[in-house]
This record gives C-alpha cells, structure tokens and sequence, in this order.
C-alpha cells in the first residue's frame, strides 16, 4: 500500500474507534438560545435598531457543548456540572439525553447560565447573559466530587471545560488532580487563564492566542510581552510542563509535545462562517483522539480537520464521526502517522 493510502487508512480507523473511548467532562455547563430575528427599521421611541422576533432555538453551550461533540463523535460520554433548578435547568437535561450524554448534574440553587444572542439574518446584534458566577458552595462541591468518584472507573480519560462559572475553586481542582491520578487518568483542559495557578498536574491545555497571552502574563507578574506564538507556546509548556495546542483561527494550530519540536498546522478553512464552539469541537476531538491511543500530533491533526468542518456550518456545530471520516478521506494535507 503507497504511503498516502496507508496514513488515510490509518485516520479513519482511528475515528472510527472513538466508539471505544470513555471521557468524563467536567465543567460549566450553558444553555444557548438563538433568537432568530428580521430587521424592520428603526424604533420610534429611539434611535435603535427595531427587530422582529421570527422564532428561537436552544443548544447546549459551554461543558455541555463539549460533551456533546464528544458524543456526536461516538464517544461514551458523561458529563458532571452545576444546573439550576429552574426551566432552563430542565431543558438543559432534556437536550443532553437527546445528545446520547450520560449527565450527573449538581442541582445548585444558582441560576442555570443562559446566554441568548439576537441574530437578524447574518448580523450579530448582541447577547443577554443570565448567570451567577460566584463559586459553588461547600456542599454543592462536595456533591460535585462525589459524583466525580463515582464516575472515574468508568472512563479513559478526563475533559476540563472551565467558563469561570464558579465550580473550579482551588479546593475542587485540588480533589479532582487527586482522584484522577489514583485512577491514571490524564486531564485534557480548557481554562480560564485566571484560573491556571489552581492546577498542577495537567496533561494537556487548548488556550487561544489571546488566552495564552494572559497565562504567559500571569507568570510575569501581569508584564505585557510582545511574543509571538511559537515562543508563548515553548515558554507555556516549560511553566505548565504539559502538553499545549494553541488555537490560532484562521493561522491554524500549533502543537507543543511536552517533549519534542512544535508543529504548525495551517488552517484548512479559510473562510468560517461560524466560529462559535470551535473551541469545544478542538477539545473534543482531541480527547477523543488521545484517548483512543494517538499521539498529540496525530490528535492535533484530527482536531484541526474537525474544527475546519464546524466553522463552515452556521452556529454552534458538532461534528459526527462519519462527517470526520469524509473529511479525511477528502483531505489533501495528510501528515505522516506513526
């Protein structure tokens, strides 16, 4: 078999054995509502734009929205987060059941976080956030490990997705390293830079370029550096000492071993027409990946494709593993696999 047939027929099966692979996320979970809206004028008692409400839909954002990426890639998914008790709370458990997500939900009496964003045709008019972003009490933390311990014999690795919602306190952070290497489990996250300094024993983080900025600032006592990527990347590794992807739009990834040199994957869409939950979708496929057994290179590959594939699709979009396995098959930028 010549070489490009062999590395194609090496990413597909590979997708095609996300199927074996359990992930645990915890995090923040959202639900999104999109008022679809037409524009009609101005409004007669200011000068602002006047809408009409043509319908709404709902999704799921933030760990939610990571979690069913996951298991729209055939991923076993579980999912541990903080709703309320509330409609949106409901509804949120509703769309993860129909997501095929195993949930274990922290039942707060903090509000569920709702973002809704206005739309008129391909305008993006503005968002109303509905949250409490104070941290979880004592006990709804305590509830929330609980629920952790329960789950972690039953995964193969563990997602992070932090919105600085408040359940990541130094307290859970520290429970959570505990429990996942008692049970050799790596921790695949996405952060808030504000909150790095509550973790220790990351294995791998997917800040953007502005989110690396912070971090790296952080680290030198808020001092503004003018770095570019490559250098942010080496120096996050070294300070963290864990894998890093930095997503970087429309410039692709680069990919940052713990131990080796940085790779540059150009961007595959050069043209998005959505970059909402891309971010997830990255996380995602990447945990699916190295949890299947690739290494953070051949992952990093399929995460950029997934990502490429998201993009192209209006709103937040998750990726299926047939859509996955077409877009390999179809890609021309093939790198060698191990």
């Amino acid at each position: 078999m010549n070489p490009i047939k062999t590395q194609i027929k090496h990413y597909v099966e590979t997708v095609q054995q996300f199927s074996d692979v359990r992930v645990l996320v915890i995090g923040d979970v959202m639900l999104d509502a999109y008022l679809s809206c037409k524009a009609i004028g101005i409004a007669d008692d200011a000068p602002v734009p006047l809408l009409e409400i043509l319908g709404q839909s709902n999704t799921l954002g933030g760990a939610a929205n990571v979690a069913r990426n996951l298991a729209q890639l055939g991923v076993k998914t579980s999912l541990v987060g903080v709703i309320g008790k509330d409609a949106n709370g409901t509804l949120t458990k509703k769309l993860l059941k129909d997501s095929k997500v195993n949930f274990f939900p922290v039942e707060s009496e903090k509000p569920t976080t709702f973002k809704t964003r206005v739309m008129a045709e391909d305008h993006y008019y503005l968002r109303f956030d509905e949250e409490n972003r104070s941290c979880i009490n004592s006990t709804d933390g305590k509830f929330l490990t609980s629920l952790i311990k329960n789950q972690v014999d039953k995964v193969d690795l563990i997602v992070i997705s932090d919105y600085d919602k408040g359940i990541f306190s130094p307290t859970v952070v520290s429970q959570i390293e505990q429990i996942a290497q008692s049970n050799h489990l790596k921790i695949l996250a996405d952060l808030k830079p504000k909150n790095i300094f509550h973790w220790k024993t990351l294995d791998l983080i997917t800040p953007n370029v502005n989110e690396a900025i912070l971090i790296q600032e952080l680290f030198n006592s808020g001092k503004r550096l003018n770095i570019e990527g490559l250098t942010i990347v080496k120096n996050l590794r070294t300070l963290l000492k864990c894998n890093i992807v930095l997503k970087m739009d429309r410039d692709g990834m680069l990919i940052a071993p713990l131990t080796g040199s940085v790779q540059h994957l150009d961007a595959f869409c050069q043209s998005p027409k959505d970059t909402s939950g891309a971010g997830d979708t990255v996380l995602s496929t990447l945990a699916a990946a190295i949890g299947q057994g690739s290494n953070i290179e051949q992952a990093g590959w399929l995460a950029n494709l997934a990502a490429s594939i998201s993009v192209s699709k209006p709103g937040t979009y998750a990726v299926s593993c047939s859509e996955l396995v077409k877009a390999v098959l179809q890609s021309e930028k093939l790198p060698l696999a191990d």
